[in-house]
């Protein structure tokens, strides 16, 4: 029987030494050194840029979609549009860096025979991801504060428009992550070391990424074969195309969290 103490002391412990491990740090201090190179660079200039006629041709053709374009950075903070579109972009990059080592390491040390003696499987299991999922919010949190922030520098007006804006993309953003990261706890929960998962979770989303574009011209439905599929939806910013979205991307998340703990359940460790 799940305990609820249990699952919130594992995880408290799994987040604390994920602040001191390498494979977190990497994860931070290049998440974040990223986030650094692209905010500097939306400056006051580049925002009227993209607000100009030139800007708007290249972002309808980027988007394949003028009213779009016209929505994201007019109608809203340009500052912040970017933000949510690059980070709807990378999110596959860094989940593989923060998720790649939920259970892999721990099954080659032989450490979960000694943990699994005061947690069930499935306690564990769940205090895994919902540690990854803490550190992935806090990171998302803090960056969406950023792009917040420089947003208002950046227009210098509208304060609400550009806070609620903020709130809004910072939910769409970690939303888009969680089946990401259960796809990283299915994958760790089938390898035995922590390269072994960032390998197979690199190739496994290339292999999935290119038979969702190969196939997309023969069978429509095959772009939602990752959750990758979901995301031209996702950035409409349509309350009904928003929740329609947030409900497949959750469905997405529990489809991958559950083939995981099934694999896990049944492993010998």
């Amino acid at each position: 029987m799940l305990s609820a103490s249990r699952i919130k002391e594992l995880t408290l412990f799994d987040f604390k030494h994920s602040l001191t491990s390498l494979k977190s740090l990497a994860y931070i201090i290049s998440y974040f050194f990223f986030w650094y190179l692209i905010l500097a660079n939306i400056t006051e200039h580049a925002v009227d840029w993209l607000n100009s006629v030139q800007g708007l041709f290249f972002a309808s053709w980027l988007l394949d979609n003028q009213e779009l374009a016209y929505q994201l950075f007019v109608n809203r903070p340009a500052s912040l549009s970017v933000y949510m579109l690059v980070s709807l972009t990378v999110t596959p990059m860094f989940i593989l860096l923060a998720a790649n080592n939920q259970l892999s390491s721990d099954a080659s040390s032989g450490a979960f025979r000694f943990i699994l003696t005061r947690a069930t499987r499935t306690e564990l299991y769940m205090s895994r991801y919902i540690a990854v999922a803490l550190l992935v919010l806090i990171s998302i949190f803090i960056t969406s504060v950023w792009a917040t922030v420089q947003a208002y520098m950046n227009k210098g007006e509208g304060l609400e428009a550009i806070v609620i804006f903020g709130i809004q993309t910072f939910i769409i953003v970690f939303i888009y992550n969680l089946p990401f990261i259960a796809f990283m706890s299915l994958i760790s929960a089938i390898t035995k070391t922590a390269f072994g998962s960032f390998f197979l979770g690199m190739m496994s989303y290339i292999v999935l990424l290119m038979l969702s574009l190969l196939l997309k011209d023969d069978f429509s439905y095959a772009t939602y074969i990752i959750p990758s599929g979901i995301k031209p939806t996702l950035i409409d910013i349509n309350p009904t195309n928003i929740l329609i979205s947030f409900t497949v991307l959750i469905a997405y998340t529990f489809f991958y969290y559950l083939s995981g703990w099934f694999v896990f359940k049944r492993r010998n460790i």
